[in-house]
């Protein structure tokens, strides 16, 4: 009994170590398991190059799209400009264009790939200016003539076997022309003989550019109900020129003419109506002046 007594309180103490053991065994496992695990992934982040690859590669950046449309020639105008990092060397850029919305969109696509040119910084093909990192191209239309709608243009540039793209919507609905003001006399009188003289201007402007303005005309109802001019449309004209046409700067918007009275012309209340119109065939609301002519 006392032996077993002993020996209890041993085996005890040693089952307690083994029990310890038992414990602090698993617990140490876990730790360099989890010690080992963290220091694989330090490896797999820290040591291996792909996940890092091309950080510090050069990238192209395209910015600041500029797209046109001219209807009278049916010539598309794009660019956009290209941000380099220094010591890089550009592969290729160009632009491509896509059918964004209108009846053509609807029956192709906005998938469909109409056009696609290489953009130049060298004043050829359409570049205004050589070497001033914007890079241009003028094209002609692969669209039927007055197609309307609206366009994409994508942008891509490519540097070391990396891209940027960069798209731009451009519509090709032509607006109408306005006329903002008209100035002429409102009262003038007949002169005895010879001619009293007025000059009539036009403010006209258009949504589409004042280049797109083809002629600002108006129509003379005189007193009997008939047309001056035997119906015919009177021109003004933005050409600079004062003798002749009364018009002090040209392209500046300001449409001009010089307008004769004649000691012959009859008295009474003379109706202009002022149009513009575009080289669409678009034409701006009617405006109206009257002028009182008397004895």
């Amino acid at each position: 009994m006392a032996a077993a007594a002993r020996d209890g309180p041993a085996g005890e103490k040693q089952l307690r170590r083994h029990t310890g053991g038992s414990y602090i065994g698993p617990f140490m496992d876990r730790c360099l398991r989890l010690i080992m695990g963290l220091f694989g992934l330090l490896l797999v982040w820290g040591g291996c190059d792909a996940p890092n690859a091309g950080l510090d590669d050069p990238l192209p950046i395209l910015s600041g799209p500029v797209t046109t449309f001219n209807d009278r020639t049916d010539i598309f105008y794009a660019a956009v400009l290209l941000t380099l990092e220094e010591g890089s060397s550009l592969d290729s850029i160009w632009a491509e264009l896509y059918l964004e919305a209108g009846e053509l969109a609807d029956s192709l696509g906005t998938d469909t790939l109409l056009a696609s040119v290489s953009l130049q910084d060298d004043a050829s093909g359409g570049d205004i200016l050589a070497e001033d990192d914007v890079y241009g191209a003028s094209f002609a239309s692969p669209l039927p003539p007055a197609s309307g709608g609206i366009v994409r243009f994508l942008f891509v540039a490519r540097v070391s076997g990396i891209s940027d793209s960069l798209s731009a919507i451009l519509s090709l609905i032509n607006l109408r022309p306005v006329i903002l003001s008209v100035t002429a006399a409102t009262t003038m009188i007949l002169p005895t003989n010879g001619f009293n003289i007025d000059t009539v201007r036009v403010v006209a402007n258009d949504p589409d550019g004042l280049d797109d303005i083809r002629r600002v005309s108006f129509t003379s109802l005189k007193p009997d109900s008939t047309l001056a001019n035997s119906g015919t449309p009177i021109t003004l004209a933005d050409n600079g020129q004062l003798v002749g046409w009364g018009d002090a700067l040209a392209n500046d918007g300001i449409f001009s003419r010089i307008i004769l009275l004649s000691a012959d012309a009859d008295s009474g209340t003379y109706i202009y109506k002022f149009v513009a119109a575009d080289f669409a065939g678009a034409v701006s609301d009617t405006v109206s002046h009257s002028v009182e002519v008397t004895p």
